[in-house]
């Protein structure tokens, strides 16, 4: 063998040693590859309680409009717990009158609900922003005393009125929905 021959087969086998490490860059075994697809869902937890239930009290028949003003202590109070920064669309829907349990009486009771919030944590009512009957999409904020916290409250207020005519007695129901949708 001459040296040539023997320089010729070196620039071979070195030839080789970087096509083979080119080639384990660009086409992996399948046996030592691995292809990883992670996904994470997170949703943020939003919590509604009832702190105060509305309440009109005992009602008499024909005793004309009963009134829930703003403020009063038999305001419905809901608190709406989420993460700060947290998005909410806020809307409440309401039936425009109370039917009788038994659907063989006709009478009704008119109402007229309405609502507002306070956001930064506070249950304060005199802070409150109208809640206009469409709906409103409100952002979550901290409280003024704590920023730094990650979790804060938004409180809802319902109040409203009712006439009551000469129905007769008996249990009179409709539907009331707060809807709270996170964003």
């Amino acid at each position: 063998m001459n040296l040539k021959t023997k320089d010729h087969i070196k620039n071979r086998k070195g030839m080789t040693l970087v096509i083979s490490i080119f080639l384990f860059w660009i086409l992996p075994l399948p046996g030592l590859s691995q292809s990883l697809n992670v996904q994470i869902d997170v949703d943020p937890e939003v919590q509604t309680t009832v702190e105060r239930n509305l309440d009109f009290g005992q009602i008499i028949t024909g005793l004309g409009l009963q009134s829930i003003p703003p403020g009063s202590p038999n305001m419905g109070v809901f608190r709406v717990r989420a993460l700060r920064t947290q998005s909410v669309i806020l809307q409440l829907d309401a039936d425009e009158e109370l039917l009788h349990e038994d659907p063989d009486v006709l009478d009704s009771i008119p109402i007229e609900l309405q609502a507002a919030y306070t956001n930064f944590g506070l249950e304060d009512f005199e802070l409150s922003t109208p809640l206009n009957s469409i709906g409103e999409s409100v952002v979550l904020e901290s409280p003024n005393n704590n920023p730094s916290t990650e979790w804060t409250s938004l409180y809802i207020y319902v109040f409203g009125n009712v006439d009551i005519g000469n129905v007769r007695e008996g249990v009179y129901t409709g539907e009331v929905v707060l809807t709270v949708i996170y964003e």
